[in-house]
């Protein structure tokens, strides 16, 4: 499903995904192993899944951009990056090469990825209801649909491993972004639950 469609298609079903999964997480918070141990994986496929935005993100702002009647929502597009990124740059290590269910064991992972969710959160409101509806209309009308990576190719090339201060060249290099995000996927054993 992720294959299908633009990186504003991708930015889209991550987003519904995500929210869906942020209030599945809120249900799993719970002192049971099972619990404990849905959390966990749930934590890691969100990871994943912020980081699958992330780059979907990026390619969306790319284009964007290039559009000066969007000029303004390229900035708030953008505004939030540093601070999103640190956030998850700090839950991204605490998770990476951690079984789901001992995420929490030696390390404040809970109160982290709790801001993760809540500054992803804001974001995927004003993404649904504001900007992709937004972006798409103006890119439809200017014809640069096509100017945007397949969704496919996003998913493909999106690392775990995000510089905290803001995308970097290689995050838009669809080859060194690939072999990264595969070196990301293998560092990260044992891993969440591959289909969610």
């Amino acid at each position: 499903m992720t294959e299908s469609g633009t990186a504003l298609d991708l930015l889209e079903r991550e987003d519904r995904e995500l929210r869906s999964m942020f209030v599945l997480v809120m249900v799993n918070q719970g002192p049971s192993v099972d619990e404990r141990a849905e959390y966990g994986n749930l934590a890691k496929t969100v990871v994943r899944k912020v980081a699958t935005r992330e780059a979907a993100l990026v390619d969306v702002q790319g284009v964007v951009a290039d559009v000066p009647e969007l000029g303004g929502l390229a900035d708030q597009l953008a505004q939030h990056t540093q601070a999103r990124r640190q956030v998850f740059d700090r839950v991204e290590k605490m998770s990476r090469g951690v079984q789901g269910i001992s995420l929490n064991m030696g390390q404040d992972f809970d109160s982290e990825f709790t801001q993760l969710m809540q500054i992803v959160g804001s974001e995927i409101e004003w993404d649904l209801d504001e900007a992709i509806p937004a972006v798409r209309s103006a890119l439809e009308r200017h014809d640069r649909i096509g100017d945007l990576s397949t969704a496919g190719s996003v998913a493909r090339r999106a690392p775990t491993n995000l510089n905290p201060h803001g995308p970097r060249w290689y995050e838009r290099s669809r080859l060194t972004a690939q072999v990264i995000a595969f070196y990301d996927r293998l560092r990260d054993y044992p891993k969440a639950v591959r289909e969610r």
